[in-house]
């Protein structure tokens, strides 16, 4: 190859690399124009998004901003409504509630007219007291500016106030103090102090003001200015207080007798009186009160029942005042027992003077003949009921006579070949007398015993029945009667048998517990 061969071969050879290089180049700046291009028409779309997105959100927005105000706008005409609504009906109310004032004011002052006629004397009355009261004040010269000058005026426009509110005040709490049943008298002297004291100043006035001819006149008007008006509210409230004034006039009574229960007791019982007040001072005066403590020591003393002497009370008795009260309930047994032989005697002879007495009758006052007790007395036939007490007083009157002589042995048989030995008889034990409250104790002691003991037996009797009648069993008159005997001589070998009558009750009772009269009255219906 020549050199001018290898010159042309590198010549077209450097041209084709020239004509790849600027190829290249020229590809690499379309590449780079196309890439700005996509660059700008990125730009672009995303600046068309976010103008489209602003124009949404102001759309958002006012669409927003409209319904709210759209919203108000509803709540404001709503609002609107219901204040025209509500103040239509309060308007409405007010004039119903005129309306209604003006229809009962009649009928007000028709029931009320005491009331509506001191209130108009109250208004008449206050202002010229005031005036006068004032002027009485200002003819003292006080106002002049050579004395106290404004001070004066204030004291001028006060102290008449003062003295007619304060009437005004205790009589407000005088017709409160009745109104709750309080006492009224500390507000009356009240009351007739401070209208007494506007009186005088007024009546000093007027006399001064009216001079010799005029001045008693004047001044009686206006001393009346103060205190009718007040006089006239006390008459209105005297009407309107009657049940409160009864009450309280009751509760004056009820002191009363109890400050002459008390003067009473303590003349006719000073020995009562003064255990009364061992047993408050033992007690104490909070835990035991003055009656609950004239009682006990009532019972200690006369021997009352256990009720007028409780357990808590009996526990607080010293020996002296027990010893007391053995020897009350000793009496009052003697005195029982004295009663019954009395009854007794008068159960003989009125049953030794009938004569036509049918074969039951004397059956029945066979049965309840007398019996004779240990000491020679006589003791009355008893209800059943009864018969503990009754019992109760034998014992106490056998042991007070064994106690009497304890030393004296149980005399021998007396042998026929020598005279029996006589002894010489006892005095005769000395009879206590009992007082009237004692007496009127022991019997209600007596009768309280006997209607619980009555009350025991029936529910007895008819809780047996209605057991038997629970258990489909018969039950009669009859059964009833003699369940009852033969109950009564467990207590009583001389028992008497109760009567058809009480039978049939006590089988009506039973039944009646138990329901059956309802289903007998269905089945006979």
């Amino acid at each position: 190859m020549t050199t001018t061969d290898f010159r042309t071969i590198r010549r077209e050879q450097d041209r084709e690399d020239r004509r790849a290089a600027d190829a290249a180049r020229l590809e690499r700046e379309r590449l780079a124009a196309d890439q700005q291009m996509e660059i700008r028409r990125l730009a672009l779309e995303a600046t068309e998004k976010q103008r489209e997105q602003d124009r949404l959100d102001q759309a958002q927005k006012a669409r927003e901003k409209a319904e709210r105000e759209d919203r108000k706008r509803a709540a404001d005409q709503q609002a609107k409504k219901e204040h025209d609504r509500e103040k239509t009906r309060r308007q409405k109310e007010r004039r119903e509630r005129r309306n209604a004032a003006v229809k009962a004011a009649p009928k007000w002052l028709a029931e009320h007219l005491d009331l509506a006629a001191a209130l108009v004397v109250m208004a008449c009355s206050i202002i010229p007291a005031l005036i006068s009261q004032s002027a009485s004040l200002s003819d003292t010269g006080i106002t002049a500016p050579t004395a106290m000058g404004w001070k004066g005026s204030l004291l001028v426009a006060l102290l008449p106030v003062m003295l007619e509110c304060s009437a005004w005040a205790a009589t407000a709490g005088e017709a409160k103090a009745l109104a709750q049943g309080r006492s009224p008298w500390a507000y009356r002297i009240a009351v007739y102090l401070f209208a007494g004291l506007a009186a005088w100043i007024n009546w000093q006035h007027g006399h001064n003001a009216g001079g010799d001819k005029y001045g008693t006149l004047l001044g009686s008007v206006l001393a009346a200015s103060s205190v009718i008006p007040i006089a006239v509210w006390q008459l209105v409230q005297v009407g309107r207080h009657r049940e409160v004034k009864a009450k309280l006039k009751a509760d004056r009574l009820a002191r009363r007798e109890d400050r002459r229960t008390t003067k009473d007791r303590k003349k006719l019982y000073p020995d009562v009186w003064h255990t009364a007040k061992q047993l408050r001072a033992i007690a104490g005066r909070q835990r035991l009160s003055l009656d609950e403590a004239w009682h006990g020591a009532y019972a200690v003393h006369e021997g009352a029942g256990p009720e007028a002497l409780p357990a808590d009370l009996m526990v607080l008795l010293s020996a002296e005042l027990l010893g007391l009260r053995a020897e009350a309930e000793k009496g009052l047994a003697d005195v029982l027992g004295k009663l019954n032989e009395a009854r007794a005697l008068r159960l003989k002879v009125s049953g030794a003077a009938t004569e036509n007495v049918p074969a039951r009758t004397a059956e029945s006052v066979h049965k309840a003949s007398v019996k004779v007790s240990a000491d020679g007395g006589v003791i009355p036939p008893t209800h059943p009921a009864n018969r503990s007490l009754h019992r109760a007083a034998q014992r106490v009157r056998e042991t007070a006579s064994a106690q009497a002589a304890p030393s004296v042995p149980m005399s021998a048989p007396a042998r026929e070949d020598k005279p029996a030995r006589t002894r010489k008889p006892r005095p005769p034990r000395p009879e206590r007398t009992l007082s009237e409250g004692a007496k009127k104790a022991a019997r209600e002691t007596a009768l309280a015993s006997a209607t619980d003991s009555a009350a025991a037996e029936k529910k007895a009797l008819e809780d047996w029945a209605a057991d038997e009648l629970r258990a489909d069993r018969k039950v009669t008159w009859q059964a009833v009667q003699a369940e009852t005997l033969r109950r009564r001589k467990e207590t009583d070998k001389k028992a008497v048998q109760p009567s058809r009558s009480w039978s049939y009750d006590r089988l009506n009772a039973a039944k009646k517990s138990t329901g059956l009269h309802l289903v007998q009255a269905e089945r006979s219906a």
